[in-house]
């Protein structure tokens, strides 16, 4: 999950110029109320996880509290990849 999240990250701070010593970006940190992804960011988001995981993102997981975080996206590709 470590490995999952920190991909996920690095994709985030480049994709969306987040700085490393941004004390806000943190795992739990909301991406769309914190201002950190846009709607485009999200379209963009789930071409990442899907080229980069392998995996098919569901509506449902699009629609789940932990789709809004770091943490809670990881799980999500964790739980994807598992199934």
């Amino acid at each position: 999950m470590d490995e999952i999240e920190g991909r996920i990250e690095a994709f985030l701070r480049s994709k969306f110029r987040i700085a490393a010593d941004d004390p806000g970006f943190h795992p739990t940190a909301d991406l769309y109320e914190d201002g950190y992804v846009d709607s485009v960011g999200i379209v963009e988001l789930v071409a990442f996880l899907q080229q980069e995981f392998q995996v098919d993102v569901p509506e449902h997981d699009m629609l789940s509290d932990d789709f809004s975080t770091v943490e809670g996206l990881a799980r999500i590709v964790h739980s994807l990849r598992s199934s």
